[in-house]
């Protein structure tokens, strides 16, 4: 048994974030802004209730693909995070205008989401060269698959070549999480071959099918088989 970190995004509700955390999660991620730009993103109101109630030793996760310094402090003001999650075009932010962030709000931490394109090898991308960039103002990485042409990282459900996960990882003294399509079935071998800080898992702990009347989309079944497989990894 390792002590891996286990990430869990799409919380939506305070229910699913503390059943999340009482099945082994370390970091419950919550998506939230007040302009609307993906599916599932929490109003910051939303998101403070889930930060304010979920148990003390959680990390909680805020994630924004914003690219407006302003919009992004004004709702940090609300919901105020322990890590802000940069998941927009990475572009959109630079490294100075993180560390801006960072300045105007000292408890806050910065975890940089790095693109992953799954159609091409890493000599192909700018992954090692954005680490580079990004890695004096970021307190995480979240390597993440990027489908090309899509504006934001990650959500895809999709996996990409974990070698160029290992590359970075290898590259950098920042603790990188990997994601992008990780579930139950495959997480073991990811985290054997890539020897990350921790593993995301979004999509894949999510209820197959909607559930009515409520907002929770996550499957403590999935999450716990999750934990225990990510767990079990040997590395």
């Amino acid at each position: 048994m390792n002590n891996i970190i286990i990430q869990i995004y799409g919380i939506r509700t305070l229910e699913d974030a503390r059943m999340a955390v009482d099945l082994g999660a370390n970091h419950i991620g919550v998506c939230y802004g007040r302009i609307k730009r993906v599916p599932n993103q929490l109003d910051p109101e939303e998101a403070k209730v889930i930060f304010d109630g979920v148990q003390p030793h959680a990390v909680k996760i805020g994630l924004t693909v914003a690219e407006d310094i302003e919009e992004i402090a004004e709702d940090l003001k609300i919901a105020m995070p322990d890590v802000l999650h940069l998941s927009g075009n990475i572009e959109g932010i630079s490294p100075r205008e993180a560390a801006m962030l960072k300045q105007r709000f000292p408890s806050l931490k910065i975890m940089q989401a790095i693109p992953v394109l799954r159609d091409r090898p890493i000599t192909g991308q700018k992954v090692l060269d954005y680490v580079k960039e990004y890695e004096s103002v970021s307190d995480f990485f979240l390597i993440d698959t990027k489908e090309t042409g899509a504006p934001e990282i990650g959500a895809t459900g999709l996996v990409h070549d974990w070698t160029i996960d290992r590359a970075i990882i290898e590259s950098t003294s920042v603790p990188c999480i990997i994601a992008g399509g990780l579930s139950a079935e495959n997480v073991t071998k990811a985290v054997e071959i890539t020897r990350p800080y921790g593993a995301d898992s979004f999509t894949h702990t999510n209820y197959d099918f909607i559930q009515e009347n409520t907002k929770s989309i996550k499957d403590p079944a999935k999450i716990r088989a999750f934990v225990e497989a990510a767990r079990c990894a040997e590395f």
